[in-house]
């Protein structure tokens, strides 16, 4: 890559990066707050759940825009959007004028203004790279985002200690100027070949309706996005419950289970790691179907172990696997899809990620009932299924980025 073009992923990379860790720190300090205010762990869930139960309503639309508008735009355009929102939450929350209202409103909006963005965020790594690089592309981004996601708890949680829940809110408007900076960066020094943007359609051209009939006719996009659906909802089963597992069974209490969450996300920077060393190669529908089903087995030995370190152990490895997967589904979705479909097909992507929210409800429901183990056991049972089902259609199985033919 010549020096410019290191230089413009760069800025994606920050302005991406901290961005996506508004995210990130917004749980932890929304949690706390909330938890400090009313002690209540239902208004805790539902009001840190509410930015990502809006990505199914306009993730679709943020591809109908990436489809027809500038990413680079849209994405910068989202950077100002996110800024001004956290500098209302958090002078809401000092100010303590109809905090818990303005929190609710504030969120929402932030909500949409992620999911409006997230498929032209994701596809400008192709602008950039071009798609025959966007295996490394995304294995930087991940690599960053998780490296951020694994200092910044442990650094808000020091702040925690220091300072009160109304005043850690301006933590996020910080992050969100950060990543203002080096998105206003990015869009005054990035210019996209003019091909690509006089060949998108006008706003009204692209249509969702058409989108679903390409997905339709496309078996590959289909199965992928209905694993995708089944990796999501299934992945966050467990979430809810390792607290509960670190408390009572690991007996390790809550700076244990921080160690334990952590050591999730630097999985995540191991695997990220070695796809863009490619020393994990993405090729052919198997890496879906492998790195599923050694995620499936390193959850089941985590909730079968009473040891804290062989805990730890296989937490970081499914942490390697899971990511495996996630890089490797957007690098085939991005690769399959036509020019034209991109964007779309993108949104329907992001908008699935509100079975997480799903999961993670029904998780911890099914496990007030049946208990922990047991409810690992559905999970994985089912997500190992639905991948190995995947393999029933030779279209899928035959799947191989290296050969047009097979998509």
């Amino acid at each position: 890559m010549s020096q410019k073009i290191n230089f413009i992923l760069l800025y994606y990379l920050i302005a991406n990066g901290f961005g996506f860790s508004v995210f990130i720190t917004r749980g932890i300090i929304v949690s706390w707050y909330v938890l400090d205010q009313t002690n209540s762990t239902l208004l805790v869930g539902l009001i840190t759940a509410i930015p990502t139960m809006t990505l199914p309503l306009l993730s679709p639309i943020g591809g109908r825009l990436a489809d027809s508008v500038s990413r680079k735009f849209v994405f910068f355009v989202a950077r100002i959007a996110t800024f001004l929102i956290l500098i209302l939450m958090a002078l809401s929350v000092n100010l303590n004028f109809y905090s818990f209202i303005f929190l609710i409103i504030t969120s929402i909006f932030l909500g949409f203004a992620s999911s409006l963005e997230a498929s032209s965020q994701q596809n400008l790594l192709i602008d950039i790279l071009g798609i025959e690089k966007i295996s490394k592309g995304n294995g930087y981004k991940e690599l960053f985002n998780s490296s951020l996601s694994t200092v910044l708890p442990l650094i808000i949680g020091a702040l925690l200690t220091v300072l009160s829940s109304s005043l850690i809110f301006w933590v996020l408007p910080f992050f969100g100027f950060v990543a203002l900076f080096f998105g206003y960066l990015l869009f005054n020094n990035f210019k996209p070949i003019d091909s690509e943007i006089n060949s998108k359609k006008s706003f009204s051209e692209v249509t969702l309706k058409d989108s679903l009939i390409y997905i339709r006719k496309n078996e590959n996009i289909w199965i992928l996005l209905s694993l995708s659906f089944g990796m999501m909802l299934f992945w966050s089963f467990p979430q809810p419950l390792l607290s509960l597992y670190s408390r009572d069974i690991l007996k390790i209490g809550g700076g244990g289970y921080a160690v334990l969450s952590g050591l999730y996300f630097a999985g995540s920077m191991v695997g990220s790691i070695l796809i863009t060393l490619s020393i994990i190669n993405i090729r052919d529908s198997k890496i879906l179907i492998i790195s599923a089903l050694l995620f499936s087995i390193f959850v089941l030995l985590i909730y079968n172990s009473v040891s804290p370190i062989l805990c730890g152990i296989f937490i970081l490895l499914s942490g390697i696997s899971h990511s495996a997967w996630w890089i490797s589904m957007l690098v085939f979705l991005q690769t399959i899809s036509k020019e034209s479909y991109k964007g779309r097909v993108i949104g329907f992507y992001f908008g699935l990620l509100v079975s997480v929210a799903i999961g993670s409800i029904i998780g911890g429901l099914i496990a007030e009932f049946i208990g922990i183990r047991p409810t690992i056991y559905i999970a994985m049972g089912s997500l190992s299924l639905i991948h190995l089902l995947a393999l029933l259609s030779s279209k899928f199985r035959n799947l191989n980025l290296s050969n047009k033919d097979s998509y």
